[in-house]
């Protein structure tokens, strides 16, 4: 956008728990810079009949899981396919009003930042890059054959990495600093079983609480939470 337009006609709600009213809205450089009628010069948008709201706000969203859970780690489907999919969630998530979205385990730091450079269409992302889980436990989507180490070979660097598992405390610090080396504003560690995990029932406990403390020291270290 050029120069600054001017949304008139619209039915304003601004979030603050004010009625909603008809205001006009002015914004400049992508961004709204004023509530009310302005006489400045710009781009007049008649939003007649519409509502306009602030942003929306997802706080658990997983971009990284935007194709099928088993052809995506069992090797079914491309890197090229999942790349799509997950673009394709991005923007859709902004068409459907969200600015802004906590992605909480499975993209790495280079979806991130295609996004924020505007390369593909998508809300701000808050990343936890990959989930912090214990050998086998929730997060951990590989066949019951599969030898554990194998389980890296399905991140797809710069796009995907579901999860990193950890055996003990120094793995686990070695793995959250890992995360933040790769773009992580904060951590998620799962701590029970999952809904939809394959290994693991929802009443297990996962991680000691030695192993916690080593996550939560990292993360004060960074200014950010667990």
């Amino acid at each position: 956008m050029m120069g600054p337009a001017h949304v008139v006609g619209a039915t304003v709600v601004d979030g603050s728990g004010c009625d909603p009213g008809k205001f006009g809205v002015t914004i400049e450089n992508g961004r709204i810079t004023r509530l009310g009628a302005s006489g400045a010069h710009g781009e007049r948008l008649d939003a007649e009949g519409l509502t306009m709201t602030p942003g929306l706000i997802d706080a658990h969203v997983h971009l990284g899981l935007s194709s099928p859970i088993q052809p995506h780690f069992s090797f079914r489907i491309s890197a090229a396919e999942i790349a799509a999919d997950v673009f394709a969630t991005a923007g859709a998530t902004l068409d459907a009003g969200f600015t802004t979205e906590r992605d909480t385990g499975g993209i790495d730091g280079g979806v991130v930042t295609a996004i924020a450079k505007g390369k593909v269409r998508g809300p701000r992302v808050l990343s936890c890059g990959p989930v912090q889980c214990q050998i086998g436990g929730h997060g951990y989507y590989g066949a019951a054959w599969e030898p554990t180490e194998l389980w890296s070979s399905h991140h797809i660097p710069g796009l995907c990495v579901l999860s990193m598992m950890a055996g003990n405390a120094d793995e686990l610090r070695h793995n959250v600093r890992e995360a933040f080396r790769r773009g992580a504003s904060f951590l998620k560690l799962c701590v029970t079983g999952g809904v939809v995990g394959g290994h693991d029932r929802l009443s297990d406990t996962q991680f000691t609480v030695e192993e916690i403390a080593v996550a939560v020291q990292e993360a004060a270290a960074r200014n950010t939470c667990v």
